[in-house]
């Protein structure tokens, strides 16, 4: 089988480590996009919307919620078929070959999977095992190739294409590990947006209990 792993990885590393601090900006700058409407609305489906002191309010019992809820929102909120990060993108506040652009371009792609981590590349970044669709795929990314037991980990997070491999949004829900993929049965397809969006929703929710469990 030939390697997934890109020939131009150094290359590819040093762009990503390069581009990697704007992710955040931009987050931030298509969060203020969200009206009251949209967090309400994300925070219903997710069960984190509750009523305290008299006023209805999104709860995070732990502080790595505020990440994967953010993440949601802005990927997964679609009022009118568009999400708040392709709204940023239409906007057009970016020229045409800023490295703005270039990264909410891939952005908008970008879908929610689960995934079972295969390999760490120390270079930079996981050969990942794509439980939906069946894809393996190079994943760049800064802290798993420091985790040396991070191998046989089952994560779900949103990637999107960057050069010739994959990026993550950031924000990830990791489940356990699991030794032995072979037991793990993709469906061999892509999701509808109304089943990406369930996938998300249902492992946010498992994501959560499993968060209080451990506490």
């Amino acid at each position: 089988m030939p390697s997934i792993i890109p020939d131009n990885l150094e290359d590819l590393v040093a762009e990503y480590k390069r581009l990697w601090p704007l992710m955040p900006v931009l987050h931030a700058r298509a969060a203020k996009l969200a009206g009251k409407e949209a967090i309400r609305a994300c925070g219903k489906r997710l069960g984190m919307f509750s009523k305290q002191n008299g006023k209805f309010v999104i709860g995070f019992e732990h502080e790595l919620e505020m990440d994967v809820f953010q993440d949601y929102l802005l990927y997964m909120y679609r009022p009118r078929g568009f999400s708040l990060v392709r709204q940023l993108l239409n906007r057009k506040l970016y020229p045409q070959g800023s490295d703005e652009r270039m990264l909410l371009e891939g952005m908008i792609q970008a879908r929610f999977s689960v995934f079972w981590l295969r390999e760490i590349v120390p270079a930079g970044g996981v050969v990942a095992l794509d439980v939906i669709t069946g894809e393996e795929l190079f994943i760049l990314d800064q802290s798993l190739p420091q985790q040396g037991d991070a191998v046989g980990l089952l994560t779900a997070f949103r990637l999107f294409p960057f050069g010739d491999a994959w990026m993550h949004t950031g924000a990830n829900m990791s489940f356990g590990r699991i030794e032995d993929a072979g037991d793990l049965r993709p469906l061999g397809r892509f999701l509808s947006e109304k089943e990406e969006r369930q996938l998300n929703e249902a492992n946010i929710r498992r994501w959560r209990a499993l968060l209080g469990e451990a506490e």
